[in-house]
């Protein structure tokens, strides 16, 4: 029994909290089919999934499989197609049906990650007796406002100052440490939009008896996927907000830029520093969310050796959609959408591939590929 696949388009690409999203999904047959119903479903959900063992424990789930946890936020269905008669009769022909489905006033952003997403999307259900049913998603950017001008302290400057101890060797701790090194880390902001230029500035003293030969100045995305753990007879030893562990989450880790200064810091001597980042097309700081949190640091080391696993001294900044304005300036700078990630993730239905999108307000559209180093 060979059906056409549906197809599904929507009225504009972007939606907003709050607002319908509209469209219409179709399908033609060119002979008599045999469907017990037609549904047309909207669904908002974050979901997390990966395996636990082999090979392919390091790669994105494609179907719908070794799900860990899910969230939701909206729900709606309408059966648009049901047969005139008692045999389950689809007569060919070309049949099309309008929808429209609300979106929830509170809702976080979309999100395409390698062990998990943020999505909402619009799924055709065919339901073919006796036959494998026929299935298509269709996904939509949903994009709330997160306006760094309303998230307390996102306008004012962070600093950090963190002393580290200079190990001889950090594989071998027993060997004893070389002194201190002081670390000084300035942002002239907490809060970021895409296309914004994060400055960093601050000093390195050098306490320690061994000279110092380059800083490492890195700005990266930390995306944490955990599993419920609502029903689970065993419980995570470690609080959600600890660092992860391998078996009731994942960690992706993507360097979004990295930038490395040769340098000469003597022991006793201070070394100033400045390094600038342009924030690509990125979804905001997620921290609402129960199974999928992002953040965004800036880290800065000098001599970081191989095996070193302490702490990195790092500065934590915030990403928002909408930028800090001035005084008395109510009207947003000119800016665009652009796509970011596709999605990996659970992402065999989807149909065309998906790439949720960003307001990006640089001032020349970049270039963005997706997030391939994680750990």
């Amino acid at each position: 029994m060979a059906w056409c696949t549906p197809q599904v388009e929507f009225t504009k690409e972007i939606f907003f909290p709050g607002e319908n999203v509209t469209g219409r999904a179709w399908v033609s047959t060119k002979k008599d089919m045999s469907a017990r119903n037609v549904e047309i479903s909207f669904f908002g959900k974050s979901v997390t999934a990966w395996r636990t063992d082999g090979d392919r424990k390091n790669r994105p789930v494609e179907d719908k499989s070794f799900k860990k946890g899910e969230e939701t936020y909206v729900v709606l269905k309408h059966v648009v197609w049901t047969p005139d008669d008692g045999n389950n009769t689809f007569p060919s022909g070309d049949y099309e049906w309008n929808f429209s489905f609300e979106l929830p006033n509170e809702c976080p952003p979309s999100f395409e990650g390698k062990f998990g997403f943020i999505r909402y999307y619009v799924s055709v259900h065919i339901d073919v007796p006796n036959w494998i049913d026929k299935k298509v998603e269709r996904a939509i950017t949903v994009s709330p406002i997160i306006d760094l001008n309303s998230i307390p302290g996102a306008n004012e400057p962070l600093v950090r100052q963190i002393e580290r101890v200079s190990e001889k060797c950090a594989c071998i701790p027993f060997l004893g440490s070389n002194g201190n090194i002081v670390y000084t880390i300035k942002s002239p902001t907490l809060g970021y939009v895409a296309g914004d230029l994060i400055r960093v500035t601050g000093s390195i003293e050098n306490r320690s008896s061994k000279p110092l030969s380059e800083i490492e100045a890195i700005f990266k995305r930390i995306v944490v996927y955990r599993k419920d753990m609502t029903n689970s007879l065993i419980k995570s030893h470690r609080n959600m907000s600890n660092t992860p562990d391998t078996y009731n989450s994942r960690k992706e880790s993507y360097v979004i830029e990295e930038i490395t200064e040769i340098c000469e810091i003597e022991p006793g001597a201070t070394k100033n520093f400045r390094f600038s980042f342009i924030v690509p097309p990125v979804v905001s700081t997620i921290r609402s969310s129960t199974f999928i949190n992002v953040e965004y640091l800036v880290t800065i080391a000098a001599d970081r050796q191989f095996c070193d696993s302490s702490e990195i001294p790092t500065l934590n900044i915030i990403v928002g959609n909408v930028p800090i304005l001035s005084e008395g300036n109510t009207s947003l700078p000119p800016h665009i959408f652009v796509k970011s990630d596709s999605a990996q993730c659970w992402s065999h239905l989807l149909k065309p591939k998906f790439r949720y999108q960003i307001p990006y307000y640089g001032s020349d559209e970049p270039t963005k590929t997706d997030s391939e180093d994680s750990s």
